[in-house]
């Protein structure tokens, strides 16, 4: 195989050297193809820039001037970031609500653009939150003489005028290397340009249009070698001789006849459908796609009993060591009269205890639980039949491959309660046959949502201390902070802090959160469960599938910054033993247009699909300019929503280049993007 230089290591550049290369690796550049496929963050485009004396009230704009001063305003109820900006025309303030680090990030004298919406305030022209980017004085210069100028992610050892003289010397030197895949006929049938030339209008643009046609181009093939890959997964996986399970099962119909409730007519359909592809003999690969709370589990469960009743395991992966402790505690107390064994295996186990697991499920079928724990160096559980795998989006392509390939050839179930409209769940789900249940089970009282913002912050915990003395228990959930991750400690800690000693004075209370011991995380969740604990301030770590049946109070504080997917999650944790419950999500007094939208429609609606489609339309199909991508964490260039019009032409060329069995061209792009990681990770 010929070596391309495009894949030589990224110090080759001209002006990268050996010890630049090392700051550049630790963005996870290490090829000069890396580098080329490296995407701007954003944008500075001249055309939207605007004085601060031509700035009007309600507008778009960006601002680029000296910072002059910088300091922080305490209130009652809160601290001031502020910053004040000149440009020769005027001064304006640009204000961050309770985030006091902005004073110690901007220093007198720097250059900087500031774009957000002009407020006014007295006679003082006011940007809350704005995005904001450090400038060098070329680029001030280049913004000034019309160019488009790109802005990277980069690290503290790294300018963005260095940045773009490495990526300006790969582009002259290497770009012609870049090996385009598609025909000269196909490119102009899907109205799309060169590879070459996209890379070259992705990081050098002469006007605003070159950026969205480069950006439709690198999405495309994006799209296309995951759609292929998956394909592909299907078509070996139909090859390959499963299990043909006996589908009439004791142990399931003993387990429906000791439930409380009755499944409902859709559970009662998807099991039906779970049972024709398990009584085949292929390996069945199919996704539940359900609401929170919609009862998924048991529908699983069912299927489990069917497989241990056959002499297999199965294997039951969540992302979560929180999610998979209460998972065993719950499928116990559901088995507890059934007779079947359930396991967990979580990271911090040592290797005796998970070898004397494995030696008893090699004799007696049993569920196994656990994390990532499932997939790591050296474990495998014997004679697996079945894999479950919970929460599938947070698992990538290939991390649930390592769970389904540990078996002869498993049949497998994937669990989402994160519903997204069919024709994304078709992209994103293309090797899987989808099942759905829309409606909740009887009894389920949704919760009421409220959107306050900060002034009634003393009412909202007035009211949750009122909510706890009635036997109630309550999660204060703070955001995962993403410009300064190293602040969500910081966060939980000091809110835990502040309401120790005021609200919940008397009132025993706990933090959650991800990087906390097992075992510490384990004896809080139980110590809240039994109502030891009354209220948890914690991260999202409590966002899927945690079950505390007298939790029926949440507080969500600046929730403008989680988006709807996640806030529905959240709420989902609550109301789940068939009481009243509250969800609060409170925020700054200004917060962007489309953090409003949502707010307003977590009020409005209690139906994740009909949530789902209210984010599609809030998200629109997406502006390129001056906005961070969504959707899928390990796709770099394709946004499920605002590419959702390629879906279909991708399908259409995938389709044609599997009928003519014209894979050999691609198998390079295949496989680069599945060395990427997880793959279709949704974020």
């Amino acid at each position: 195989m010929d070596f391309n230089p495009v894949d030589s290591p990224v110090k080759y550049v001209k002006g990268v050297g050996p010890t630049r290369e090392k700051y550049l690796n630790l963005l996870g550049i290490y090829t000069i193809r890396d580098l080329l496929f490296y995407p701007p963050r954003k944008y500075i485009d001249s055309s939207l820039i605007k004085s601060i004396a031509q700035a009007k009230k309600g507008e778009e704009v960006t601002i680029i001037g000296e910072v002059v001063d910088a300091f922080v305003k305490r209130t009652r109820r809160m601290k001031i970031g502020t910053v004040v900006v000149y440009d020769g025309t005027g001064t304006i303030s640009a204000k961050w609500f309770n985030q006091d680090w902005v004073v110690k990030y901007f220093k007198k004298g720097e250059t900087v653009s500031m774009s957000g919406k002009i407020s006014i305030f007295g006679f003082e022209k006011q940007i809350i939150s704005p995005e904001y980017e450090k400038l060098e004085r070329e680029d001030y210069q280049f913004i000034h003489t019309g160019r488009i100028v790109p802005v990277y992610r980069i690290n503290k050892f790294l300018t963005q005028r260095s940045f773009r003289r490495y990526m300006k010397n790969a582009i002259e030197r290497y770009v012609d290397g870049v090996e385009e895949y598609l025909r000269d006929g196909e490119r102009d049938r899907l109205n799309l340009i060169g590879l070459r030339e996209a890379l070259k209008k992705l990081h050098f643009p002469e006007k605003k249009e070159d950026v969205d046609i480069a950006v439709k181009r690198l999405a495309f093939d994006e799209l296309f070698f995951v759609e292929l890959f998956l394909r592909l997964q299907k078509i070996d996986a139909q090859r390959k001789k499963g299990i043909a399970f006996n589908t009439s099962s004791y142990l399931a119909e003993k387990l429906l006849h000791s439930l409380p409730f009755k499944l409902t007519d859709e559970q009662l359909r998807v099991i039906d459908e779970i049972k024709g592809d398990m009584a085949k003999p292929l390996p069945m690969q199919r996704l539940l796609q359900g609401d929170v709370g919609s009862g998924k589990t048991i529908v699983a469960l069912i299927a489990s009993l069917i497989c241990i009743e056959n002499g297999y395991n199965v294997g039951f992966m969540v992302p979560t060591e929180v999610l998979a402790f209460q998972h065993h505690r719950v499928i116990s107390g559901f088995l507890k009269d059934i007779g079947v064994g359930v396991y967990l295996i979580s990271g911090g186990m040592k290797n005796s205890d998970k070898e004397r697991i494995l030696e008893t499920i090699s004799r007696k079928p049993s569920i196994v639980v656990g994390t990532h724990a499932l997939i790591q160096e050296g474990m495998r559980i014997p004679k697996m039949g079945l894999a479950i795998i919970d929460e599938q989006h947070r698992f990538g392509v290939l991390q649930r491959k390592k769970l389904i390939t540990q078996g002869e050839s498993p049949d497998v179930l994937f669990l989402t309660a994160t519903p997204i409209p069919r024709t994304l769940a078709l992209a994103v789900y293309g090797d899987l046959d989808v099942s759905t249940i829309r409606k909740l089970p009887p009894g389920r009282i949704p919760p009421k949502t409220r959107w306050v913002n900060e002034k009634k912050r003393e009412k909202v915990y007035q009211f949750v201390r009122d909510k706890i003395s009635d036997g109630e228990l309550a999660y204060i959930v703070l955001p995962v902070i993403e410009e300064n991750p190293g602040s969500e400690l910081k966060a939980v800690k000091t809110i835990y802090k502040e309401l120790k000693n005021t609200y919940f004075k008397d009132i025993p209370i706990e933090m959650l959160y991800g990087g906390m011991k097992s075992e510490e995380k384990d004896r809080i969740m139980n110590e809240f469960r039994e109502g030891r604990i009354k209220a948890l301030v914690c991260t999202t770590v409590i966002e899927v599938g945690v079950d505390v049946p007298d939790a029926n109070i949440m507080v969500i504080e600046n929730a403008e910054r989680f988006g709807l997917s996640q806030l529905h999650q959240l709420r989902g944790r609550i109301g789940r033993g068939g009481k009243k419950s509250y969800c609060i999500l409170i925020t700054p007094e200004n917060i962007t247009e489309d953090a409003g939208k949502r707010l307003r429609a977590m009020e409005e609606y209690t139906d994740g699909f009909k949530l789902s489609e209210v984010d599609l339309k809030i998200r629109g199909p997406g502006e390129f300019f001056g906005t961070r991508q969504h959707g899928f964490s390990d796709f770099v260039f394709f946004d499920i929503f605002r590419d959702s019009y390629l879906i279909e032409p991708v399908k259409r060329f995938v389709d044609e280049v599997v009928s003519k069995k014209d894979f050999e061209r691609f198998i390079k792009g295949m496989d680069r993007i599945s060395k990427r990681g997880d793959l279709i990770e949704v974020g």
